[in-house]
């Protein structure tokens, strides 16, 4: 599983404004994959995630818990932004 986020100048300020988010995932099921995963911590702020050239690469055993991954990541991205 991958996360990227791209946030262009009114996001960024808008992060800025509303204050960085730790964003977390759950570790259960991760392996070792393209980054130094699986992680030593489990979340990470907003600002570093957006600064990655290649995001966060998170790998896990399964397809379903990848999905299910991707959507607490999304969420709590999403819920980062006071306007949703």
């Amino acid at each position: 599983m991958h996360l990227a986020v791209n946030l262009d100048r009114r996001e960024t300020n808008e992060l800025f404004l509303a204050g960085d988010k730790l964003i977390s995932w759950p570790t259960e099921g991760m392996l070792s994959g393209a980054d130094e995963a699986p992680f030593a911590r489990s979340s990470m702020f907003l600002s570093e995630i957006v600064s990655r050239p290649a995001g966060l690469d998170l790998l896990y055993e399964s397809e379903a818990r990848a999905t299910r991954v991707a959507r607490i990541l999304a969420d709590q991205v999403q819920s980062a932004f006071p306007a949703g």
